[in-house]
Protein backbone atom coordinates (compact mmCIF):
# COMPACT_ATOMS: atom_id res chain seq x y z
CA UNK A 1 0.00 0.00 0.00
CA UNK A 2 0.97 3.43 -0.71
CA UNK A 3 2.61 5.48 1.92
CA UNK A 4 2.58 8.96 2.09
CA UNK A 5 6.17 10.48 3.12
CA UNK A 6 6.81 13.78 5.20
CA UNK A 7 8.89 15.20 2.43
CA UNK A 8 5.88 14.66 -0.21
CA UNK A 9 3.68 16.55 2.52
CA UNK A 10 5.73 19.18 2.89
CA UNK A 11 6.39 19.76 -1.05
CA UNK A 12 2.77 19.95 -1.36
CA UNK A 13 2.86 22.73 1.53
CA UNK A 14 5.43 24.82 -0.73
CA UNK A 15 3.65 24.26 -3.68
CA UNK A 16 0.03 25.74 -2.06
CA UNK A 17 2.24 28.93 -0.30
CA UNK A 18 4.70 29.57 -3.73
CA UNK A 19 0.96 29.53 -5.92
CA UNK A 20 -0.27 31.82 -3.60
CA UNK A 21 2.40 34.26 -3.96
CA UNK A 22 2.20 33.71 -7.70
CA UNK A 23 -1.32 34.19 -8.16
CA UNK A 24 -2.24 37.21 -5.91
CA UNK A 25 1.00 38.89 -7.85
CA UNK A 26 -0.14 37.88 -11.21
CA UNK A 27 -4.03 39.03 -10.49
CA UNK A 28 -3.14 41.98 -9.23
CA UNK A 29 -0.42 43.30 -11.70
CA UNK A 30 -2.83 41.99 -14.61
CA UNK A 31 -5.50 43.79 -13.85
CA UNK A 32 -3.32 46.91 -13.27
CA UNK A 33 -1.85 47.02 -16.77
CA UNK A 34 -4.59 45.59 -18.67
CA UNK A 35 -2.81 42.36 -19.40
CA UNK A 36 -4.65 39.09 -20.06
CA UNK A 37 -1.73 37.19 -20.58
CA UNK A 38 -0.31 38.39 -16.73
CA UNK A 39 -3.92 37.79 -15.75
CA UNK A 40 -4.51 34.46 -16.64
CA UNK A 41 -1.21 33.58 -15.08
CA UNK A 42 -2.31 34.62 -12.08
CA UNK A 43 -5.47 32.90 -12.36
CA UNK A 44 -3.49 29.71 -13.16
CA UNK A 45 -1.38 30.20 -10.15
CA UNK A 46 -5.12 30.95 -8.11
CA UNK A 47 -6.24 27.60 -9.40
CA UNK A 48 -2.93 26.05 -8.96
CA UNK A 49 -3.24 26.77 -4.93
CA UNK A 50 -6.79 24.54 -5.00
CA UNK A 51 -5.44 21.91 -7.09
CA UNK A 52 -2.04 21.80 -4.61
CA UNK A 53 -4.75 21.67 -1.80
CA UNK A 54 -6.44 18.89 -3.39
CA UNK A 55 -2.91 16.64 -3.78
CA UNK A 56 -2.62 17.53 0.10
CA UNK A 57 -5.68 16.36 1.47
CA UNK A 58 -5.67 13.48 -0.30
CA UNK A 59 -2.38 12.12 0.25
CA UNK A 60 -2.77 12.55 3.87
CA UNK A 61 -6.15 10.74 3.26
CA UNK A 62 -3.92 7.83 2.22
CA UNK A 63 -1.51 7.89 4.42
CA UNK A 64 -4.35 7.21 6.78
CA UNK A 65 -4.30 3.25 7.98
CA UNK A 66 -7.77 2.20 7.03
CA UNK A 67 -7.67 -1.93 5.94
CA UNK A 68 -11.04 -2.78 7.10
CA UNK A 69 -12.09 -0.02 4.32
CA UNK A 70 -9.38 -0.62 1.73
CA UNK A 71 -8.08 -4.02 1.94
CA UNK A 72 -6.05 -3.07 -1.16
CA UNK A 73 -5.10 0.06 0.04
CA UNK A 74 -5.79 3.55 -1.43
CA UNK A 75 -3.48 4.01 -3.92
CA UNK A 76 -5.91 4.56 -6.72
CA UNK A 77 -6.89 7.92 -5.14
CA UNK A 78 -4.29 9.00 -6.42
CA UNK A 79 -4.54 8.86 -9.88
CA UNK A 80 -8.10 9.79 -9.88
CA UNK A 81 -7.14 13.09 -7.75
CA UNK A 82 -3.91 13.54 -10.76
CA UNK A 83 -6.73 13.03 -13.64
CA UNK A 84 -9.37 16.13 -11.75
CA UNK A 85 -6.16 17.62 -11.62
CA UNK A 86 -5.48 17.91 -15.31
CA UNK A 87 -9.02 17.95 -16.27
CA UNK A 88 -9.06 21.44 -14.71
CA UNK A 89 -5.76 22.51 -16.13
CA UNK A 90 -7.21 21.93 -19.76
CA UNK A 91 -10.48 23.46 -19.39
CA UNK A 92 -8.26 26.68 -17.65
CA UNK A 93 -6.16 26.66 -21.04
CA UNK A 94 -8.79 26.16 -23.16
CA UNK A 95 -11.23 29.27 -21.63
CA UNK A 96 -7.89 31.12 -21.95
CA UNK A 97 -7.10 30.43 -25.71
CA UNK A 98 -11.28 31.12 -26.38
CA UNK A 99 -10.50 34.52 -24.40
CA UNK A 100 -7.52 35.41 -26.15
CA UNK A 101 -8.79 34.80 -29.23
CA UNK A 102 -11.65 37.00 -28.72
CA UNK A 103 -9.55 39.79 -28.02
CA UNK A 104 -7.24 39.33 -30.83
CA UNK A 105 -10.44 39.75 -33.21
CA UNK A 106 -11.51 42.65 -31.04
CA UNK A 107 -8.30 44.50 -32.10
CA UNK A 108 -5.58 43.32 -29.32
CA UNK A 109 -4.76 45.10 -25.59
CA UNK A 110 -2.80 48.26 -25.01
CA UNK A 111 -0.04 46.81 -21.88
CA UNK A 112 1.70 48.69 -19.38
CA UNK A 113 5.16 47.76 -20.88
CA UNK A 114 7.18 48.36 -18.43
CA UNK A 115 5.71 47.00 -15.02
CA UNK A 116 5.02 43.54 -17.27
CA UNK A 117 8.21 43.10 -18.11
CA UNK A 118 9.21 43.48 -14.47
CA UNK A 119 7.16 40.98 -13.15
CA UNK A 120 7.45 38.38 -16.22
CA UNK A 121 11.04 38.27 -15.30
CA UNK A 122 10.18 37.68 -11.53
CA UNK A 123 7.38 34.87 -12.18
CA UNK A 124 9.75 33.16 -15.00
CA UNK A 125 12.52 32.55 -12.48
CA UNK A 126 10.26 32.10 -9.43
CA UNK A 127 8.61 29.28 -11.59
CA UNK A 128 11.30 27.68 -13.22
CA UNK A 129 13.16 27.44 -9.25
CA UNK A 130 10.09 25.71 -8.15
CA UNK A 131 9.93 23.31 -10.77
CA UNK A 132 13.70 22.41 -10.30
CA UNK A 133 13.13 22.34 -6.70
CA UNK A 134 10.26 19.60 -7.03
CA UNK A 135 11.54 17.70 -10.15
CA UNK A 136 15.10 17.24 -7.73
CA UNK A 137 12.31 15.42 -5.46
CA UNK A 138 10.07 13.80 -7.92
CA UNK A 139 12.51 11.10 -9.60
CA UNK A 140 13.72 10.03 -5.63
CA UNK A 141 10.23 9.14 -4.50
CA UNK A 142 8.24 7.89 -7.61
CA UNK A 143 5.15 10.19 -6.29
CA UNK A 144 2.24 10.83 -8.60
CA UNK A 145 1.66 13.84 -6.72
CA UNK A 146 5.07 15.42 -6.88
CA UNK A 147 4.92 14.36 -10.98
CA UNK A 148 1.84 16.46 -11.23
CA UNK A 149 3.14 19.31 -9.22
CA UNK A 150 6.38 19.32 -11.09
CA UNK A 151 4.35 19.67 -14.65
CA UNK A 152 2.11 22.66 -13.14
CA UNK A 153 5.16 24.50 -12.51
CA UNK A 154 6.75 23.51 -15.57
CA UNK A 155 3.28 24.71 -17.61
CA UNK A 156 3.46 28.16 -15.02
CA UNK A 157 7.25 28.80 -15.97
CA UNK A 158 6.55 28.14 -19.77
CA UNK A 159 3.26 31.07 -19.50
CA UNK A 160 5.59 33.37 -17.47
CA UNK A 161 8.45 32.99 -19.91
CA UNK A 162 6.18 33.30 -22.95
CA UNK A 163 4.79 36.56 -21.15
CA UNK A 164 8.26 37.55 -20.99
CA UNK A 165 9.13 37.16 -24.56
CA UNK A 166 5.65 38.66 -25.46
CA UNK A 167 6.81 42.07 -23.37
CA UNK A 168 10.21 42.38 -24.57
CA UNK A 169 8.81 42.15 -28.18
CA UNK A 170 5.79 44.53 -27.65
CA UNK A 171 8.96 47.20 -25.74
CA UNK A 172 11.07 46.88 -28.97
CA UNK A 173 7.73 47.32 -31.18
CA UNK A 174 6.77 50.48 -30.03
CA UNK A 175 9.44 51.96 -30.37
CA UNK A 176 9.58 51.23 -33.83
CA UNK A 177 6.49 53.79 -35.55
CA UNK A 178 5.77 51.78 -38.17
CA UNK A 179 5.14 48.54 -36.24
CA UNK A 180 3.88 50.25 -33.20
CA UNK A 181 0.01 49.05 -34.22
CA UNK A 182 1.44 45.15 -33.97
CA UNK A 183 1.74 45.72 -29.71
CA UNK A 184 -1.51 45.43 -28.79
CA UNK A 185 -1.86 41.92 -30.29
CA UNK A 186 1.33 40.54 -29.07
CA UNK A 187 -0.79 40.09 -25.46
CA UNK A 188 -3.51 37.82 -26.88
CA UNK A 189 -1.05 35.92 -29.68
CA UNK A 190 1.20 34.73 -26.68
CA UNK A 191 -1.65 33.26 -25.45
CA UNK A 192 -2.99 31.66 -28.10
CA UNK A 193 0.83 30.10 -28.83
CA UNK A 194 1.22 28.90 -25.32
CA UNK A 195 -2.09 27.71 -25.01
CA UNK A 196 -1.72 25.71 -27.81
CA UNK A 197 1.34 23.92 -26.89
CA UNK A 198 0.77 23.42 -23.21
CA UNK A 199 -3.03 21.44 -24.04
CA UNK A 200 -0.84 18.30 -24.71
CA UNK A 201 0.99 18.12 -21.19
CA UNK A 202 -2.41 17.46 -19.39
CA UNK A 203 -3.79 15.20 -22.35
CA UNK A 204 -0.45 13.40 -21.54
CA UNK A 205 -1.19 13.12 -17.99
CA UNK A 206 -5.05 12.09 -18.05
CA UNK A 207 -3.99 9.28 -20.13
CA UNK A 208 -1.34 7.95 -18.19
CA UNK A 209 -3.25 8.34 -14.61
CA UNK A 210 -6.27 6.49 -16.68
CA UNK A 211 -4.20 3.54 -17.28
CA UNK A 212 -3.55 3.65 -13.96
CA UNK A 213 -7.45 3.87 -12.31
CA UNK A 214 -7.96 0.55 -15.30
CA UNK A 215 -5.06 -1.45 -13.44
CA UNK A 216 -2.69 -1.55 -17.32
CA UNK A 217 -0.14 -2.87 -17.83
CA UNK A 218 2.59 -0.45 -17.16
CA UNK A 219 5.18 0.83 -19.49
CA UNK A 220 7.01 -1.87 -21.68
CA UNK A 221 10.66 -1.43 -19.57
CA UNK A 222 8.95 -2.07 -16.34
CA UNK A 223 6.84 -4.88 -17.92
CA UNK A 224 10.37 -7.06 -19.10
CA UNK A 225 11.93 -6.51 -16.25
CA UNK A 226 9.76 -7.92 -13.78
CA UNK A 227 8.85 -10.70 -16.29
CA UNK A 228 12.78 -11.74 -17.55
CA UNK A 229 12.53 -12.22 -13.25
CA UNK A 230 10.04 -14.82 -13.62
CA UNK A 231 11.69 -16.48 -16.89
CA UNK A 232 14.94 -16.84 -15.08
CA UNK A 233 12.67 -18.38 -12.25
CA UNK A 234 11.13 -20.51 -14.16
CA UNK A 235 14.15 -22.34 -15.55
CA UNK A 236 16.17 -22.33 -12.28
CA UNK A 237 13.34 -24.25 -10.93
CA UNK A 238 12.17 -26.59 -14.04
CA UNK A 239 8.18 -25.02 -13.95
CA UNK A 240 6.74 -26.03 -16.75
CA UNK A 241 5.06 -22.65 -17.05
CA UNK A 242 4.10 -19.06 -15.74
CA UNK A 243 1.49 -16.61 -15.99
CA UNK A 244 2.55 -13.17 -15.48
CA UNK A 245 -0.50 -9.76 -14.50
CA UNK A 246 1.80 -6.77 -13.93
CA UNK A 247 0.23 -3.34 -13.52
CA UNK A 248 1.02 -0.15 -11.17
CA UNK A 249 -1.22 2.27 -9.90
CA UNK A 250 0.73 5.20 -7.79
CA UNK A 251 4.02 4.18 -6.45
CA UNK A 252 2.93 0.52 -5.87
CA UNK A 253 3.50 -2.26 -8.50
CA UNK A 254 1.06 -5.18 -8.50
CA UNK A 255 2.62 -8.69 -9.74
CA UNK A 256 0.97 -11.24 -9.70
CA UNK A 257 2.63 -14.59 -11.11
CA UNK A 258 1.21 -18.06 -11.32
CA UNK A 259 3.71 -21.20 -11.62
CA UNK A 260 2.72 -24.26 -13.21
CA UNK A 261 4.92 -27.43 -11.92
CA UNK A 262 4.96 -30.83 -12.82
CA UNK A 263 6.83 -33.66 -12.06
CA UNK A 264 10.06 -32.81 -13.35
CA UNK A 265 9.82 -29.31 -11.54
CA UNK A 266 12.06 -28.99 -8.07
CA UNK A 267 9.20 -27.67 -6.37
CA UNK A 268 7.70 -29.84 -4.01
CA UNK A 269 6.77 -28.35 -0.59
CA UNK A 270 5.50 -25.72 0.67
CA UNK A 271 8.72 -24.46 1.98
CA UNK A 272 10.33 -24.75 -1.77
CA UNK A 273 7.41 -22.04 -2.69
CA UNK A 274 8.16 -19.55 0.20
CA UNK A 275 11.92 -20.22 -1.11
CA UNK A 276 11.17 -19.16 -4.53
CA UNK A 277 8.86 -16.31 -3.13
CA UNK A 278 11.96 -14.76 -1.40
CA UNK A 279 14.08 -15.04 -4.03
CA UNK A 280 11.63 -13.12 -6.61
CA UNK A 281 11.51 -10.71 -4.07
CA UNK A 282 15.28 -10.08 -3.62
CA UNK A 283 15.24 -9.92 -7.35
CA UNK A 284 12.92 -7.48 -7.79
CA UNK A 285 13.82 -5.35 -4.83
CA UNK A 286 15.97 -2.91 -7.92
CA UNK A 287 12.96 -1.79 -9.15
CA UNK A 288 12.26 1.86 -7.15
CA UNK A 289 8.50 0.72 -6.56
CA UNK A 290 6.52 -1.25 -3.42
CA UNK A 291 5.80 -4.37 -4.60
CA UNK A 292 2.16 -5.84 -3.91
CA UNK A 293 3.35 -9.44 -4.53
CA UNK A 294 1.07 -12.58 -5.52
CA UNK A 295 2.85 -15.52 -6.66
CA UNK A 296 1.15 -19.03 -6.43
CA UNK A 297 1.87 -22.44 -7.71
CA UNK A 298 -0.10 -24.89 -9.24
CA UNK A 299 0.17 -28.41 -11.40
CA UNK A 300 -3.43 -27.76 -13.20
CA UNK A 301 -2.98 -25.16 -16.61
CA UNK A 302 -6.42 -24.22 -15.84
CA UNK A 303 -6.08 -22.17 -12.03
CA UNK A 304 -3.50 -20.50 -13.93
CA UNK A 305 -5.71 -19.33 -16.83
Amino acid sequence: MIQISNLEKRLLLISVYAAIGFSVLGIVIGLLVNSQFIFFDGIYSLISVALSGLSLLAAKYIGKNDWKRFPFGKDVIEPIVIIIKYTIIFLLVVASLIVAMISLFQGGRDVAIGVALIYSLVGTVGCFLTYLYFKKHTGKTQSGFLTAESNQWLIDTFVSAGVLIAFIVASILQNISSLAYIVPYVDPVMVIIISLYFMKLPIKGIKASLREVLSMAPKKELRQEVEQVMVNIEKEYNLAESFIRVSKTSKTLWIEVDFVVDNNSKIKTITDQDKVREEIKQNLSKINYEKWLTISFTSDRKWAL
